[in-house]
C-alpha cells in the first residue's frame, strides 16, 4: 500500500468515526454528499449527450 493511499484510508476512516460520534451532523452530512453525487452524476450524463460518446451504452446501467 503506497503512502497516498494510506492517508486516504486513514482519513476516510477518521471522518466516518467523527460522523458516527457526533450523529446530529450525520444526515445533513449524508445529504450533502447525496447531492454531490447526483450533480456529479447529471453532469456526466449532460457532458456524454452533448460530446457523443462512445460509452453511452454504460450510462443505461444507471437506469433504475
Amino acid at each position: 500500500m503506497t503512502p497516498t493511499h494510506f492517508s486516504y484510508y486513514s482519513a476516510f476512516i477518521i471522518s466516518i468515526t467523527g460522523l458516527s460520534l457526533h450523529r446530529t451532523h450525520l444526515i445533513s452530512t449524508l445529504l450533502c454528499l447525496e447531492g454531490i453525487i447526483l450533480m456529479g452524476l447529471s453532469l456526466l450524463v449532460a457532458s456524454s449527450r452533448t460530446h457523443g460518446s462512445d460509452r453511452l451504452q454504460n450510462l443505461n446501467l444507471l437506469e433504475c
